[in-house]
């Protein structure tokens, strides 16, 4: 049976009845655009037992942060048409249950980029600056730290790139503006692709050892999950800054990168992704002085947000409209029901 006469049976068997489930909170972008195909509904807990008993009504799910959508909640969906995800780390979500049941997983590759290129830029020009421990002096008094405290000088630094996809090429290009040497790895680049002007591939040992400011921008999988561990920390130019705004699985974990705080391996570090999400805020990095901390937050800008719900919101609409779209992380699942992606479509 094509994956088209299926939805429409799923959909006409509900009617009126149809849920549209979010597990965070959505712009009203969203209901207008998909409140026409059924209830939308915020889902008040996001474990895995109650997505379960959310799913047999549900025929789109909007997935908003790091929610695991595990395949107990895909399976336990008989309705389920498309499955919409805000960013573009789907690692929360198992694809291959998505794409056993022929759901199409949307995603929004591009939309938040350039918002969280500039957070990056944001948070490394604030720790170069020393701004949130001069800001803490000044609103105590302490003036005289003008006199002692070490400022750096963004250019002619080395900024050191991991990941040199969408967010990572906009952060080079940024980067130019502050006259910053850019070197950057990513074992993905071939020797055909473009690459940012002024910025040099290098091995990840070669930008450990030679970056006064390293960004991450990786994806996280398999190959990239706990990279940056207690060795490669421990190989870092020594006073080094470090900065992630990708997923906090990228580095081996908290403990890691406090000791390299304590020991003076990293001069200070900005995180807005962590290993698990909310974090545990216990954790002594939370108090550190050289650590600047922000809640997953740099994608939100009010144009990114803008951009990201519009791109997953039409993306799933145009599913359940039964039309083919490009940004799917699995368009296998369109092959498999005979479905083909034109130029038109795309």
């Amino acid at each position: 049976m094509g994956m088209n006469h299926s939805n429409e049976k799923k959909m006409r068997k509900l009617a009126g009845a149809a849920r549209i489930l979010a597990t965070g909170e959505i712009s009203p972008l969203v209901t207008s655009i998909l409140g026409r195909f059924g209830t939308i509904e915020i889902a008040a807990r996001t474990d895995e037992e109650t997505l379960i008993s959310l799913m047999p009504r549900t025929i789109a799910l909007f997935v908003r942060g790091v929610t695991i959508i595990s395949a107990g909640v895909i399976d336990s969906a008989e309705n389920l048409v498309v499955i919409g995800r805000t960013g573009t780390g789907y690692d929360n979500i198992d694809i291959a249950a998505a794409t056993r049941r022929g759901i199409p997983v949307i995603y929004t590759p591009g939309a938040g980029a350039r918002s969280v290129a500039e957070g990056t830029m944001a948070m490394i020009l604030s720790l170069v600056k020393q701004i949130p421990m001069l800001d803490q002096k000044t609103r105590c008094g302490e003036w005289t730290v003008r006199d002692r405290a070490v400022i750096g000088d963004m250019q002619g630094m080395v900024l050191g790139i991991i990941g040199l996809g969408r967010i990572g090429r906009e952060v080079a290009n940024l980067a130019l503006a502050f006259d910053m040497d850019v070197i950057a790895f990513d074992p993905g680049i071939s020797g055909t692709t473009p690459i940012p002007q002024r910025t040099k591939m290098v091995s990840l040992d070669e930008l450990l050892r030679n970056s006064d400011v390293i960004t991450v921008h990786a994806p996280l999988n398999d190959h990239t999950k706990g990279m940056l561990d207690k060795r490669r920390l421990n190989s870092v130019k020594k006073g080094a800054i470090l900065v992630n705004l990708a997923r906090g699985g990228l580095i081996e974990s908290l403990d890691v990168i406090y000791e390299a705080l304590e020991s003076g391996q990293l001069q200070s570090v900005g995180l807005d992704v962590y290993p698990v999400e909310p974090p545990d805020v216990t954790h002594p990095i939370f108090k550190h002085p050289n650590a600047l901390l922000t809640p997953h937050a740099m994608a939100l800008s009010v144009k990114a947000s803008e951009a990201i719900f519009s791109m997953a919101s039409n993306g799933m609409a145009a599913i359940l409209e039964g039309k083919v779209v490009p940004n799917v992380v699995n368009p296998e699942v369109f092959a498999a029901a005979g479905l083909r992606q034109t130029a038109r479509e795309s």
